[in-house]
């Protein structure tokens, strides 16, 4: 069976129109890390008296860091043409454009013709919605906070054919998906929803090992 593989999602590429780009993993990366975090609670006015440390103003967030690696040596050997002109550049490009807002990457027509009144007419510029997909009980909507790239390998040309690129990722919570963005919302809902399902297993575990009783007991 062959293995499933880990993906970025670009629902906001501006290329061809209204197409996602997808950025599926060549090779899924041997570790990740996560750090899950609470929100950053409001700051207290002083003289407000006592805060209840358990109040929380946002849900709790995530962050992601893994290295992926990009090799165009089977494609070489098997003399596809893009990898003999381009090496890995169409995968690396699509990684870095994660990080570039769509409106950065259009042609404001306004701003073509002149139009003294163009930079209040189009709307701030915004980041794609990109989901990270890690599995099916894994998608979350995310931001790309950086990327390194090491371009270990090139040909003639001077295109890099290897090259290892460390991502650090945010999870973005339903407070900072914009309301339009309802696939986004909806992946950030789906993983969470897992996440307790997952929970509830962990109790059956629990109880089939007699943990539970012992707990209640003691509790």
């Amino acid at each position: 069976m062959a293995v499933l593989k880990g993906a970025f999602i670009n629902l906001g590429a501006g290329l061809l129109g209204a197409l996602p780009n997808i950025v599926i993993f060549q090779f899924n990366p041997e570790r990740v890390s996560r750090t899950p975090s609470l929100a950053q609670p409001p700051m207290t006015p002083v003289g407000a008296g006592q805060v209840d440390a358990t109040q929380q103003a946002a849900a709790p967030t995530e962050t992601f860091s893994f290295t992926l690696r990009l090799d165009a040596s089977d494609q070489l050997a098997e003399s596809n043409p893009i990898a003999a002109a381009s090496g890995i550049l169409p995968a690396l490009s699509a990684l870095e454009l994660l990080m570039v807002p769509k409106s950065a990457m259009t042609i404001d027509l306004a701003s073509l013709a002149g139009s003294a009144s163009a930079k209040f007419v189009s709307p701030p510029s915004k980041l794609p919605t990109v989901l990270f997909f890690w599995g099916p009980f894994r998608i979350w909507p995310v931001t790309v906070n950086s990327l390194g790239v090491t371009e270990t390998e090139y040909n003639t040309l001077l295109t890099p054919i290897r090259a290892e690129i460390t991502v650090s990722l945010q999870v973005l919570t339903p407070a900072q998906i914009d309301a339009q963005a309802t696939l986004a919302r909806g992946a950030y809902q789906y993983s969470l929803g897992v996440k307790q399902v997952m929970a509830a297993l962990n109790l059956a575990n629990a109880a089939a090992l007699g943990l539970s009783g012992s707990f209640s007991l003691s509790l």
